[in-house]
């Protein structure tokens, strides 16, 4: 019997969510005798990750020009698709799904039509599910792509939004077919995070005292992600916990104006910004908070992983972040784009730093009962099956 073999396809290979999504799923599907393949538009380092399971990743071909070159555009688009195919055909490919592509998304299911592929899905990692980019052509743009998949949901096998609060989103913005959305939440790899690490070593790595309290944000710096709230909220938190230091990992376009406004407030060696790193579990393990300070979100994959290593934690209350912290239960919720409110919660949590840990550790069980990455592969591999016909 053939075993089914699935093609994730996702716009890059940095160091994210979806990308930490894809790995997920790579790796519990397999555990579920699935094949499976890689495809990404540019290359980063989350791929050696994915090829680390045993799993082939290809680098696609991107378009080399944009919509307003309308025909060399569609020019690429048809490359694209070909490379495709013939990948399809190659590795006897039964589903794609689609990872952050925008227009990248009709291309795909165009390759169902021209192949023997069974069937594609569209994921939705946002509740800003079009392109939120700044640009004179905007609005233009949003208009097209909210027709384009309005129209083209009516063909794909399905949608699938990573929390309920997505598919709300994806039925008020796309305006699909109601039995094309499907909701499967996002799930983390709950076997990383039971992790011992050493807290003096990075102390000392950073020049710091041995006691100070790390705080801890993992996420790309971009305005989605509000690290400029948390920044204002430091003099507040500093002068209450001389020894909080603020632990930045990410990178991203913002990088350069939050360290000038870090420096700021005059309390610039209170924060490290770390870039991208590898260690998240081993980082989380010496962390005393973590802290969310988003402004939207799906479903926070960084969230889910500090929930499973039993980490106290403060967010904003956003689309997908109140889907899974209860306040007083597994963490404190805070309003989004108030720092006054969430520096009181951080000094609450550093405070009551016991019943802080109490939450933590009720988190991890809520994750693990129902945000596991092996849930989340089931359900996918479930709706595959469906989709394609596929017998065991």
């Amino acid at each position: 019997m053939k075993k089914l073999h699935i093609m994730h396809v996702i716009l890059d290979l940095y160091l994210a969510g979806a990308q930490e999504v894809v790995r997920t799923l790579v790796n519990y599907s397999q555990r579920h005798d699935c094949v499976v393949t890689v495809c990404s538009f540019r290359d980063g380092p989350m791929r050696s990750k994915i090829e680390a399971l045993g799993t082939t990743v290809h680098i696609l071909n991107r378009p080399e020009h944009d919509v307003t070159q309308l025909p060399l555009f569609l020019a690429d688009l048809k490359q694209i698709r070909n490379q495709l195919v013939e990948l399809v055909e190659t590795h006897q490919v039964d589903v794609i799904q689609t990872h952050l592509l925008e227009v990248l998304d009709f291309v795909c299911l165009k390759v169902r039509d021209v192949s023997s592929l069974k069937a594609v899905f569209w994921t939705i990692h946002n509740v800003e599910p079009l392109p939120t980019m700044p640009s004179h052509l905007l609005p233009a743009k949003r208009f097209v792509y909210r027709w384009l998949y309005h129209r083209l949901s009516k063909q794909v096998d399905g949608i699938i939004a990573v929390s309920d609060e997505v598919a709300q989103a994806v039925a008020t913005i796309i305006k699909p077919p109601s039995n094309k959305i499907s909701t499967i939440n996002n799930g983390v790899d709950v076997e990383q995070f039971q992790q011992s690490a050493d807290k003096a070593t990075l102390c000392q790595t950073l020049g710091l005292a041995k006691d100070s309290a790390l705080l801890l944000t993992v996420g790309r710096l971009t305005e989605q992600k509000g690290h400029c709230y948390l920044i204002d909220a430091a003099r507040q938190i500093i002068s209450h916990h001389a020894k909080a230091h603020f632990l930045f990992v990410g990178t991203g376009e913002l990088q350069e104006s939050l360290q000038s406004q870090a420096t700021e407030t005059g309390h610039g060696d209170h924060f490290h910004f770390l870039g991208n790193r590898t260690d998240i579990p081993q980082l989380l393990a010496v962390s005393d908070l973590f802290i969310l300070p988003s402004l939207w979100e799906g479903l926070s994959i960084a969230l889910l992983e500090a929930m499973a290593a039993a980490k106290p934690i403060i967010a904003t209350a956003v689309s997908g972040t109140t889907q899974v912290i209860r306040p007083n239960q597994t963490g404190f919720l805070v309003p989004a784009k108030n720092s006054h409110a969430l520096a009181e919660a951080i000094n609450t949590a550093l405070t009551n730093s016991v019943q802080a840990q109490m939450f933590g550790l009720v988190a991890r069980q809520y994750v693990v009962d129902h945000y596991s990455a092996n849930k989340q592969a089931l359900e996918h591999i479930t709706l595959y099956k469906q989709a394609s016909n596929y017998e065991n």
